[in-house]
């Protein structure tokens, strides 16, 4: 379904199952609420994002049951001013901002807020992906607060990838760097269970390192009890630490 230059809308108590692609697309919108939807695609189902939004802004979701076969939530280039609180997510590739700077003029990524999340038996939990691109101009993602978000039997919790690649035949080139400018962004009170060795994950540009990253009371921990401990992964990140970290943070 698609939602394409509207203003003022408000969707609410609708179920959608087995979409072929993308349920939900928002895009050039301004002001709208999604609520009390419940969102199904099987897990191996490719493409099939639950709500995709690109190029809008004054995006609130609330109360939202997600589980697909890709992100339960995607932001795109030009997303602005969105709340999402109350989703439970799960399966699929968590909420993610990005893919970013593939191409020549997009816009800006600005002031995102996840909160009072459940993400559940996902591949990813909250994920901000940029392209190892250069562009001409550099594209801003700043200003995100991910708060109050428990983690169930996560593959990887908490990511930054700037040398995102989904592809098996995208040629790695370090010398090409992303042009995504990542800053501002808060992680506070996220807890629960990560299925990988790897509880967070910082892999910024050496062209653009991250800024301003700050990680408040994170406590996350093996799903299997027998697994041992996570560990963190900083890579061209600065910011800064507080409260209690587990495991222990690398920023």
């Amino acid at each position: 379904m698609k939602f394409d230059f509207i203003t003022n809308g408000n969707i609410h108590h609708l179920r959608s199952i087995n979409s072929k692609q993308s349920h939900f697309v928002v895009f050039g919108c301004d002001q709208m609420t999604f609520t009390k939807l419940r969102i199904i695609a099987p897990d191996e189902s490719p493409n099939t994002d639950g709500i995709k939004i690109g190029k809008s802004k004054g995006i609130n979701i609330t109360s939202v049951t997600i589980g697909t076969g890709d992100d339960c939530i995607a932001m795109l280039a030009g997303t602005r001013n969105v709340l999402i609180s109350d989703v439970f997510c799960g399966p699929g590739h968590g909420i993610s901002v990005g893919s970013l700077g593939k191409n020549e003029g997009e816009e800006d990524v600005d002031n995102i807020v996840v909160k009072n999340c459940t993400i559940s038996g996902t591949n990813n939990g909250v994920r901000i992906k940029s392209w190892a691109v250069q562009l001409k101009k550099t594209l801003m993602a700043s200003n995100f607060l991910y708060e109050d978000i428990v983690m169930d039997n996560v593959q990887f919790p908490i990511i930054i990838d700037q040398d995102y690649c989904p592809h098996s035949s995208c040629q790695e080139d370090s010398s090409v760097q992303s042009s995504v400018q990542i800053s501002n962004v808060a992680y506070k009170n996220i807890r629960g269970s990560g299925n990988s060795e790897v509880a967070a994950s910082f892999k910024c540009s050496q062209n653009k390192p991250c800024q301003g990253i700050t990680m408040d009371n994170i406590n996350l921990w093996p799903y299997a009890s027998d697994s041992g401990s996570l560990s963190n992964v900083c890579l061209n990140v600065n910011g800064a630490s507080y409260g209690q970290h587990n495991p222990p943070s690398c920023i």
